[in-house]
């Protein structure tokens, strides 16, 4: 006769391999995904930076599934009908047909309902299956992420899932809203804070750092149909979406007007997210430290080609590279 202590250690171990393994998985996916998030996690402790990686895949994957670059490897016909009838609402919520032929679009659709699912599970205390929600699940058992900042990720995505173009800077701030600040929101619960004012930081932060994302993939994200940049704000200074396809628009006084504005309006949001910095955890600031170095450096860049984010993909060269790393080690300002 079995001992039943020894079947429960048999099945804690069980469990415990089995997270291990997700954690390992979530890892995987973000290393192939983006050596800048690896390196700028690499200064948290094992138990921050594993559920920083769960929280990276979950995010990596539902815009993959976004973009048509993935889909679960599970069957997901149980979702079908659901699926049916969100892709509809969703049509009608926007009043517009979605990017993508309609195959492709019920299955994107039905994927993130897949992924609503679930939430729904790890809310409930219901068990999941898969390696990113069994981390996920891990994480939150763990730290106090909201689910519902998570839910409200999954609405940006969805956006993305039809032609895009928004009138005002308002508009943008809501998409960037959903599909950034709530990371930095989930972020900030794992890194620990003590000041409530965080959350208002870390959702600026947010709002900086997508901004500066709209304009690195610019060129990309017209190639899908959407374009982020404030219709409306193009319009004053006289500029069309026709016109974003024309390198030489880049060489115009009027495109260098529209930059200079533009990016005033992100240094002021990246000015109120670098206010959370000191209100995070010491020991684990240092990793968003890293980021904002980062994006304060492309911000640079694109300063330094005066506002040309049209004839090529805005990166940082070796030099610059060099001036990051002597930031990361306390060298250099972090001053945008």
């Amino acid at each position: 006769m079995g001992s039943v202590f020894l079947d429960t250690d048999m099945r804690y171990n069980t469990h415990e391999s089995l997270v291990d393994e997700a954690y390992r998985t979530c890892e995987e996916i973000t290393r192939n995904a983006s050596t800048s998030f690896m390196r700028s996690f690499r200064y948290l402790d094992s138990a921050r930076k594993k559920s920083v990686f769960a929280l990276y895949a979950f995010c990596r994957r539902a815009d993959d599934i976004v973009d048509g670059d993935w889909q679960p490897d599970v069957n997901l016909s149980h979702l079908d009908d659901k699926a049916a009838d969100r892709a509809i609402q969703l049509s009608v919520d926007r009043q517009s047909e979605s990017s993508y032929p309609p195959i492709e679009y019920h299955q994107r659709v039905r994927s993130l309902l897949w992924f609503h699912e679930n939430l729904d599970a790890i809310e409930s205390g219901e068990k999941v299956s898969h390696p990113i929600f069994i981390a996920l699940q891990d994480t939150l058992s763990r730290y106090p992420v909201c689910i519902s900042d998570l839910r409200t990720l999954l609405e940006g995505m969805e956006d993305d899932l039809f032609p895009t173009q928004y009138q005002t800077f308002e508009d943008m701030r809501s998409y960037c809203y959903k599909v950034a600040s709530t990371v930095g929101l989930a972020l900030i619960e794992i890194y620990g804070y003590s000041d409530p004012n965080a959350r208002k930081h870390a959702e600026e932060m947010g709002i900086f750092l997508q901004m500066v994302n709209v304009l690195r993939d610019i060129e990309e994200d017209m190639a899908r149909g959407r374009v982020y940049l404030p219709l409306q704000e193009l319009d004053r200074f006289g500029i069309s979406v026709n016109e974003l396809n024309n390198q030489d628009l880049a060489r115009t006084n009027r495109w260098q007007e529209f930059m200079r504005h533009y990016l005033h309006r992100t240094k002021v949001h990246s000015s109120e997210g670098m206010k959370l910095l000191p209100l995070l955890d010491s020991k684990a600031r240092k990793s968003p430290e890293m980021m904002c170095l980062v994006y304060s450096e492309i911000l640079r860049e694109v300063e330094r080609r005066r506002g040309d984010v049209l004839s090529s993909r805005v990166s940082l060269g070796f030099m610059r590279k060099v001036r990051f790393a002597l930031s990361a080690l306390g060298l250099w300002s972090l001053t945008v």
